[in-house]
């Protein structure tokens, strides 16, 4: 299963975010009956280099300064260790999803509903564990028996700060600074070639569909929107009505008119299994969608747009580089 939009999952809140309060996490752990024998204290940290401390959602953590082999536990976290290329063993089965065959390289410690195998995941022998602190809540105490487990607090929906507090606890700090000067050089570089089309451009709404029935937008403070903002556009305000109120990511048709001000959609297409077949088609076929503005006028991009990694943020700059020339 392909991680979520971060808007929804995160409205938990964005969780993922993600992916804002549902989808991403849609589903919180449910605590398997497999799980390791305990003991009365926490893991203590593998030996290795030395150890370091972080914090986390449940306190101060003793973790190794480098951690080798890392396990996660949540939907967003192995995404992130997986584009910074760190020392993952293992994480839930999100093989299913489009970009799911890199999870085939590590060991599955749950299903892509978030029950875990206690049992499988000890057997790993992991020097850290990394979670979420609402997905992982109700797991901590069996995880912290098993590895140094640290909860990273899900206080929004600003991917970048997120990918900064899961490289900090896998000692890849450095990579995350010499990927951001990367994404920073592309916007710009965009900025300088495309900065009067994206000034002219008029408004910019990213939105997508699970069902083709009903459809979902991102908050102005979420992953594509951040691109979005990086680059200088403007946001339709229906991004800053789903900032304020994440409960509103989800809408039915009949509220396909808080589109109307978008000059520009970029409509998110995760396809299946995230989404059920034919569903971005439908929904672009609706008469209430082909109606807008941004339907007539032929400005709908259909693209991959979710953001949770710089990896991401990367291939949305790469599919803007293809849009900006037509606007």
């Amino acid at each position: 299963m392909t991680p979520l939009p971060d808007s929804p999952r995160r409205s938990r809140a964005t969780g993922r975010g993600i992916a804002a309060a549902v989808l991403t996490s849609a589903a919180l752990l449910l605590v398997s009956a497999c799980g390791s024998a305990q003991t009365d204290e926490p893991a203590e940290p593998a030996a290795g280099d030395g150890t370091r401390t972080v914090q986390s959602a449940r306190g101060p953590v003793e973790i190794p300064e480098t951690p080798q082999r890392i396990v996660a536990v949540d939907y967003i976290s192995p995404e992130i260790l997986f584009d910074l290329e760190a020392p993952l063993v293992g994480a839930l089965d999100l093989s299913s999803g489009a970009d799911g065959e890199k999870y085939s390289t590590i060991t599955a410690v749950g299903n892509d509903s978030g029950e875990l195998n206690f049992e499988q995941l000890a057997g790993l022998d992991p020097d850290v564990i990394i979670g979420n602190e609402i997905e992982n809540e109700a797991a901590y105490d069996q995880l912290a028996q098993i590895a140094p487990t640290v909860l990273f607090s899900d206080g929004g929906t600003d991917w970048k700060a997120t990918v900064n507090t899961v490289a900090e606890i896998a000692g890849k700090t450095a990579d995350v600074q010499s990927r951001e000067q990367a994404y920073q050089t592309e916007v710009e570089r965009l900025r300088g070639e495309f900065g009067d089309a994206i000034g002219a451009s008029g408004a910019w709404a990213v939105a997508g569909t699970y069902d083709g029935a009903s459809w979902y937008v991102y908050g102005s403070d979420t992953g594509p929107n951040t691109v979005l903002t990086d680059l200088g556009a403007t946001l339709a305000p229906v991004a800053e009505e789903v900032r304020a109120d994440p409960n509103t990511f989800t809408r039915t048709l009949e509220q396909l008119d808080a589109l109307q001000s978008a000059q520009v959609i970029l409509f998110d297409d995760l396809g299946p299994p995230v989404t059920t077949e034919g569903a971005a088609a439908t929904l672009q076929a609706d008469p209430l969608f082909s109606g807008l503005p941004a339907a007539q006028a032929g400005k709908v991009y259909p693209g991959t747009y979710n953001v949770v990694t710089y990896g991401q943020a990367e291939s949305v700059l790469q599919q803007l580089a293809q849009i900006l020339p037509q606007l």
